[in-house]
């Protein structure tokens, strides 16, 4: 372990780090990359593992559900962390999906938030770009609006005021970026 890493375990804290973007970016392997790399533990999209077992299309109401998933998970996983915990997803994700799915909710009040709770920042966003092959997958819905949805993603992040590192390029190309801009941090 880097020995800046050290000095943030004896803080007591969790440095949350958020791999997100359009489908089939790579953030699932960025982040168990991420995760072998720094030594902590990545929490995995809980959306994969509920909609792989739903039998059925996906309804809006599953959103506050897959919300109420992912929290869950988020906080398990943050009692376990050391100094740095990535996450394979949040309400980012949740958000764009709903809206782009199902558009904007009529009384202001989204589904995912039903479940997941207040939207908070991570303190580092690695939003992925479309910049490599589709890969499919049975659950992945949209491999001509990549680009439309990272533009989403992006104006989401500005939104919130969010710190955002854009990663662009091979697999590899992209965790040597984020591990660079990550001990630039510590």
């Amino acid at each position: 372990m880097p020995a800046n890493l050290n000095m943030l375990q004896e803080k007591q804290f969790t440095f949350n780090i958020v791999v997100t973007g359009p489908e089939s970016t790579g953030k699932t392997t960025l982040a168990q990359a991420l995760a072998r790399a720094l030594q902590t533990h990545w929490v995995p999209e809980f959306a994969r593992y509920y909609l792989g077992g739903l039998c059925r299309p996906y309804k809006k109401v599953d959103l506050a559900r897959i919300g109420a998933g992912q929290k869950a998970w988020e906080n398990w996983y943050a009692r376990t962390a050391g100094p740095v915990l990535i996450r394979d997803t949040d309400w980012t994700v949740l958000h764009i999906w709903e809206q782009y799915r199902f558009g904007p909710p009529a009384g202001g009040s989204w589904n995912w938030q039903q479940g997941y709770g207040e939207a908070h920042n991570a303190d580092l966003y690695l939003l992925c770009s479309p910049d490599f092959p589709w890969q499919p997958d049975p659950l992945r819905e949209h491999p001509l609006e990549r680009d439309i949805l990272f533009d989403a993603y992006e104006t989401l992040l500005a939104q919130h005021r969010a710190n955002v590192l854009v990663l662009r390029g091979t697999a590899q190309e992209r965790e040597a970026q984020a591990l660079a801009h990550i001990r630039k941090v510590f």
